[in-house]
């Protein structure tokens, strides 16, 4: 179990987060969430979602402090359409800009693979919203992000490895190949088929 509680912006990114992140055993993944249990307190909503490792099998619970009421984090279970990760301004404190840049690409290769129309596009909604996560962490005079941006060794291996891959100008353009969200939203772009939830249902 994790020592403390991780700060996150809503249940969308708790479980992106999920996705993110390797095995604390095996290092390897994915790590799959279960149902998210909701321990409301004074100041802050609490989430234990237990984790079973897809290699190794390692079960371990994940606590995330979840901004807003319990009830609008159980809204966000029952929402017919696509939900925001995060609609603040401020970056992301438990996931950094080289995760962000490869959930875009594991999302985006996961849009491409699926037939169903609904679920593409709703695949779309998360890819673009992984890219604006991203751009929150480059300030406007630079193309390259700075060293806060990099939360872990294997991110800033990453940045030495593939530079380019953080080009804000690149990011910028991959962006604007991608409707905004809220012309997705406004439109019921990303609709979402109640059985194709892609985190767990609410208990």
């Amino acid at each position: 179990m994790t020592a403390d509680p991780l700060p996150a912006h809503s249940l969308a990114e708790a479980y992106m987060y999920l996705m993110a992140t390797p095995c604390p055993k095996c290092g390897k993944g994915p790590l799959h969430g279960d149902d998210a249990r909701p321990t409301p307190e004074t100041n802050r909503v609490l989430l234990t979602v237990p984790t079973q490792c897809g290699a190794c099998s390692h079960w371990q619970d994940y606590i995330f402090a979840v901004e807003g009421d319990l009830l609008s984090v159980q809204a966000q279970q029952t929402a017919g359409i696509g939900v925001r990760v995060n609609a603040s301004h401020h970056a992301s404190r438990i996931i950094d800009v080289a995760q962000w840049i490869l959930l875009f690409r594991m999302i985006s290769e996961a849009a491409a693979r699926v037939e169903d129309k609904q679920d593409m596009r709703l695949l779309g909604y998360e890819a673009a919203q992984c890219l604006e996560e991203a751009l929150k962490f480059y300030a406007a005079d630079n193309d390259l992000p700075p060293d806060r941006a990099f939360f872990h060794e294997s991110s800033r291996q990453r940045r030495r490895d593939y530079p380019q891959e953080f080009s804000r100008e690149r990011l910028i353009e991959l962006r604007a190949k991608l409707p905004t969200l809220e012309v997705m939203e406004a439109s019921r772009f990303v609709s979402r088929k109640e059985k194709k939830r892609w985190w767990a249902p609410w208990r």
